[in-house]
């Protein structure tokens, strides 16, 4: 089971963080091609669909996550425990920022006017917790 949980856990990471490259570093740089009209067709159609799949990884990374951690629970407080409530606390982070984009209401349209800061951020913390899963996974 331990081995399932941890294959959902990565393949839901890989996916979200997946998904977030392909939109910073490929669909917004390439929309700029279309006219506008064009554009927020497009940019409606992907966002509409990325927004189930962001929700459903991050419902899936918590479940697992907190399936994973009762594996360890009985590891002392130390440098393990310091480096995972620090990657917890991104993950948060990245998963409020992806709600704020993703959930639609307006009182986020003023954080949806700056999209591609608000992802770039979020970006670079799905990466830092990567770092920081692969120095734990080695510890």
């Amino acid at each position: 089971m331990a081995t399932f949980v941890q294959w959902v856990h990565v393949s839901s990471a890989v996916v979200g963080v997946g998904g977030m490259a392909f939109l910073l570093f490929i669909l917004y740089p390439s929309v700029g091609v279309l006219k506008d009209e064009q554009r927020g067709a497009l940019l409606r159609a992907v966002l509409g669909r990325f927004r189930w799949v962001t929700w459903s990884v991050i419902i899936l990374l918590v479940a697992s996550g907190l399936y994973n951690v009762k594996l360890v629970w009985l590891v002392p407080w130390g440098p393990y425990w310091t480096f995972l409530t620090i990657k917890i606390v991104l993950a948060f982070l990245v998963f409020a920022i992806v709600l704020f984009l993703t959930i639609p209401l307006g009182i986020f349209e003023r954080f949806r006017q700056r999209r591609s800061m608000w992802l770039s951020i979020a970006f670079g913390l799905a990466m830092t917790v990567i770092l920081i899963s692969a120095y734990l996974r080695r510890g």
